[in-house]
């Protein structure tokens, strides 16, 4: 019913971006992120592919001469695994493979806990986070070699068990994206994802079609950490190869993005695979996305946990639940969900403070996926 309101109001008139770019709001945005210390970030939050609001806070400058816009690039964090499990999705149904396919027979070389030589790892799991495989900062195991014991799986559990979150099943989602496509993630995820959404994008700054607003990486005191000049430089030891043994790492967290970027990812995933006229998922897909993955018959997932397949559910909220991933790296955050019972969607990016959270999401976040329900009709 709500849904049906929204249509109505917006070929009426009554409802459009103008509706809540009043100083009240403003007021609110601003004081959200002053009352952080937040550096530079920005926020939109769309209905159904509509832009209902944007705001733009601060510098994306160490010296804080540059304004940031909501067009500015940051390095996003885990909204990174997001981002790529769309594309690895896209290749799961161009190739017609089930996701209870071990992630062995797809990148090559034997991912397996040792503990349970016997339970292949899926790319089920992977995406759900239930791998098995435990939480690290190194993303170069020795396969091979790996026996019981090892700091990267979990031996109580075995595959498909339990929920745990781990970065390296992020990075596994890139190896399994050039396993499959035989080209470099970047080059893939341009060529199906991002240019096609004309979403300015790239797994590394340099890459970036368009350079031209680009953020600094600060700390979490807001001082200068990486500037531009040095993430671009860093493209020296970028290999923009296809290499699924060695880009272990890609995916992880390394995407530099815009909140106008996100908006428009999202806001494709919450309407069912497709916006302006370009599918990139089919509907059964994200759909598929979203559940609760021991549900599925034949599933190699047997817990419940927060995640469907790459995406996040934050419960307990105004509204309904929101479906989506957030970033945290030094001191940015970076947040992408959409509402299934709304059709709300929203982006937040906030750079240079300390990213504190309420029961797992951070608060700059939270609040606006408060404030959004505003934009709501009132039955």
């Amino acid at each position: 019913m709500i849904r049906k309101m929204l249509a109505l109001l917006f070929a009426l008139g009554v409802l459009g971006c103008t509706v809540c770019r009043g100083e009240e709001w403003d007021t609110f945005a601003r004081q959200k992120f002053e009352a952080r210390k937040i550096t530079g970030g920005a926020v939109v939050i769309a209905l159904d592919g509509e832009v209902l609001y944007r705001y733009t806070h601060g510098f994306r400058d160490a010296r804080q001469t540059k304004k940031t816009t909501a067009d500015t690039c940051f390095r996003v964090a885990s909204v990174t695994k997001l981002v790529s499990a769309i594309g690895l999705m896209r290749l799961m149904e161009e190739k017609g493979l089930s996701l209870d396919t071990p992630v062995t027979e797809i990148v090559g070389f034997p991912v397996r806990n040792p503990s349970y030589p016997d339970r292949p790892v899926t790319v089920r799991q992977i995406l759900s986070h239930t791998s098995s495989i435990l939480s690290t900062n190194y993303y170069f195991p020795s396969w091979e070699k790996m026996g019981v014991g090892t700091i990267y799986f979990a031996e109580p559990y075995g595959p498909g068990d339990k929920y745990v979150y781990s970065n390296l099943n992020g990075g596994l989602i890139g190896a399994m994206i050039e396993a499959l496509s035989g080209q470099s993630v970047n080059s893939y995820m341009q060529q199906h994802v991002f240019r096609p959404l004309s979403v300015n994008a790239a797994y590394q700054a340099a890459l970036l079609p368009d350079t031209a607003d680009i953020a600094d990486r600060m700390d979490k005191d807001g001082t200068l950490f990486q500037t531009v000049s040095r993430a671009m430089k860093d493209f020296e030891n970028y290999e923009d190869t296809c290499d699924p043994r060695w880009h272990t790492d890609r995916t992880v967290g390394s995407l530099y993005i815009s909140v106008n970027g996100m908006i428009r990812l999202i806001s494709m995933l919450e309407n069912g695979g497709e916006l302006d006229g370009v599918r990139i998922l089919q509907p059964e897909t994200v759909q598929l996305m979203m559940q609760d993955q021991d549900e599925i018959p034949g599933s190699t997932v047997h817990c419940k946990g927060r995640y469907g397949l790459g995406l996040d559910r934050v419960q307990n909220m105004p509204g309904g639940t929101w479906y989506g991933h957030q970033g945290r790296l030094r001191g940015l955050s970076a947040n992408m969900y959409f509402q299934p019972d709304t059709g709300l969607c929203i982006a937040v990016i906030a750079d240079g403070y300390t990213a504190y959270t309420q029961e797992e999401v951070v608060t700059i976040a939270r609040v606006f996926m408060e404030k959004a329900q505003e934009l709501l009709p009132q039955e």
